[in-house]
């Protein structure tokens, strides 16, 4: 504004009164709008002026001119002393608004970490009144609506900050993740690429590359990457535990187990890792180091969940079910309402028989999870095993309403419902199992217990021959075979099948009272047929059908008064059961004779 005169309010990021000029309003300065990447670049290129030296001990004073021109220059030093007054304080105005926006965005950024997101966003918010242009204050907004799963707008938001400051690799970086997030792999790429293009020395540029293409299982490119990132970031784990992945998927175990090893070395506390390495060495065949990494990871972090239980799982799928169970005992310490814990609690305490702690489980895993139909499923199916038949039925019953495509509960239910004399609701469940996995034995063989109860004998076998042929090491399929041959009364052959079915399975205890009673009514092996009938009443000593069992022993071997103490146990149990009482007759009136040979 050079010799002008001006009234009013402007509003402007830059201010310059010269000599002459008069200026009468308001002015509102404003933050300078956003320069380009080239703009940027060039800032950055631009050489420093050069500053002519002035030379020591001069004693020369130059001296004004007394004409007119010295008025003329007074008036300069006064546009000059005018805009320096102008420019300090804007500066001063700018430095206040900075000093006072900086907690502000460290206050948000605090919130993030702690994961206070909606405090975090109001906190950005309140940080864009005082500054529409700072990059920072966007791209913290964009990482709360990430974090919230807002992705359309931390796009938007990331965008703007990218705006403001297109140099910077990190805002590039996180608009990639978004794109990722969103399942835009294309988008990603190349918010990655423009990153690595304005730096290409950054690392974590590599890296999130190399993992972006591990997603994809571009396992090649995923390898290029990162191994750029390893030479360019060398104190981050991330790259030697993502390398480590990618000859893990190469099946180059011993370079992969090395890369875990570095990342270890990098950051000691992280659980992570040390299971990482523990499964590798599973991958390698080196079963016994990987056990000892397991156990020290343990005692390195005894109070980490999933520490804990991912050990005990280990244990668990190999059947060690008393390590596993000493790794979910520490784990119920650590969070006694994981569900987790409880299933895997109920089961073990199932396997070792102990009926009264494996109830207890899984009615507290039915607390935690009271619309989880695997926690009926279970405790029903605990309960049929037991012969509780009313409460497991409502329970299965339950869980079918939460799951009706688990066929595993339909079969139980059949068995249930079996066990009621419900034996054409039963086919029913049998039937709804099979419908759902039509290959699976167990629910053929639910099917075939149905037909034996409705005495179609030859239909069961024609659906059992074939799947013993195919599945020659499956003990139930022997098992069922010997039911329907016991059904015919051919004990000869149902027995062959019964010790088959013992040969594979020498701990099912209905296998044992099976070939315990066909050998008392073969009368061959009867000290045997006493030692397994034994076994099965100190797990079970409730179970009627085994009870029996031993009576008949007795009956044969001629100890009368012993048979009727024990049958009369059965009847005690279940007192509506006629076929007890006719055991019961018949050990009191009749003499016990041998089958002819």
């Amino acid at each position: 504004m050079n010799g002008s005169r001006l009234t009013g309010d402007l509003s402007t990021y830059h201010l310059v009164v010269e000599e002459n000029s008069n200026f009468e309003g308001r002015c509102k300065m404003i933050d300078e709008p956003p320069k380009s990447v080239k703009e940027e670049m060039k800032t950055l290129e631009r050489p420093v002026p050069k500053v002519p030296k002035v030379k020591k001990n001069s004693s020369e004073t130059k001296v004004l001119p007394s004409d007119s021109s010295s008025t003329l220059g007074l008036k300069k030093v006064a546009g000059i002393v005018v805009f320096i007054l102008v420019t300090a304080g804007l500066i001063g105005i700018f430095s206040k608004k900075e000093s006072a926006l900086e907690p502000i965005i460290e206050n948000a950024y605090e919130l993030i970490a702690e994961k206070k997101y909606a405090d975090a966003e109001s906190t950005f918010k309140k940080a864009l009144t005082i500054s529409r242009v700072e990059p920072r204050v966007y791209a913290g907004l964009g990482e709360v609506y990430f974090e919230q799963k807002n992705y359309n707008d931390a796009l938007a938001k990331i965008q703007r900050a990218i705006d403001l400051s297109p140099a910077n690799v990190k805002y590039r970086i996180k608009q990639a993740k978004v794109y990722s997030a969103k399942g835009q792999f294309n988008e990603a790429l190349e918010s990655y690429k423009q990153a690595v293009e304005i730096d290409p020395k950054n690392g974590v540029a590599y890296y999130n590359l190399g993992v972006l293409y591990l997603e994809k299982k571009d396992i090649d490119k995923a390898h290029e990457y990162l191994e750029m990132s390893v030479g360019l970031d060398e104190d981050s784990f991330e790259p030697h535990e993502a390398l480590s992945r990618v000859y893990s998927k190469k099946k180059m175990y011993d370079k992969a187990v090395f890369e875990i090893n570095e990342a270890i070395k990098l950051r000691n506390d992280e659980p992570s890792l040390h299971l990482s390495l523990g499964s590798l060495l599973l991958k390698s065949d080196k079963e016994n180091q990987a056990e000892k990494v397991f156990i020290k990871t343990a005692d390195l972090f005894p109070k980490s969940l999933t520490v804990q239980l991912r050990i005990a799982e280990w244990y668990f799928t190999k059947e060690n079910f008393d390590k596993a169970f000493n790794f979910y005992k520490v784990a119920e310490k650590l969070s006694s309402n994981s569900h987790v814990v409880q299933s895997r609690l109920g089961k073990i305490y199932t396997i070792k028989n102990d009926n009264v702690k494996a109830q207890k489980a899984f009615e507290k895993l039915i607390k935690i999870r009271p619309n989880d139909a695997q926690s009926y499923y279970q405790f029903g199916k605990l309960l049929s095993s037991e012969g509780k038949l009313s409460r497991a039925q409502s329970l299965l019953s339950n869980a079918i309403s939460l799951d009706s495509t688990y066929g595993p509960s339909h079969h139980e239910l059949g068995i249930v419902l079996l066990g009621r004399g419900e034996v054409d609701s039963a086919k029913e469940e049998f039937q709804k199992a099979l419908n759902i996995d039509p290959e699976n034995s167990d629910f053929t063989i639910g099917m075939v217990q149905a037909l034996v109860e409705k005495n179609q004998l030859d239909e069961s076998l024609n659906l059992l021959l074939p799947i013993s042929k195919k599945e020659p090491n499956n003990p139930k399929v022997f098992y069922a075979i010997c039911n329907v041959y016991t059904k015919k009364r051919y004990l000869t052959v149902a027995t062959g099948h019964c010790e088959k079915s013992f040969e594979l399975s020498k701990d099912d205890h209905d296998t044992m009272n099976r070939l315990a009673w066909l050998y008392s009514k073969k009368n061959i092996k009867l000290e045997l047929a006493f030692d397994l009938s034994s076994k099965t009443l100190e797990a079970f000593p409730d179970r009627p059908e085994f009870i029996d069992t031993l009576s008949e022993i007795l009956y044969v071997r001629g100890e009368t008064e012993n048979a009727i103490k024990e049958i009369q146990k059965a009847i005690n149990l279940v007192p509506n059961e006629p076929y007890y009482k006719k055991q019961l007759w018949k050990f009191k009136n009749t003499k016990y004779k041998a089958p002819k040979k």
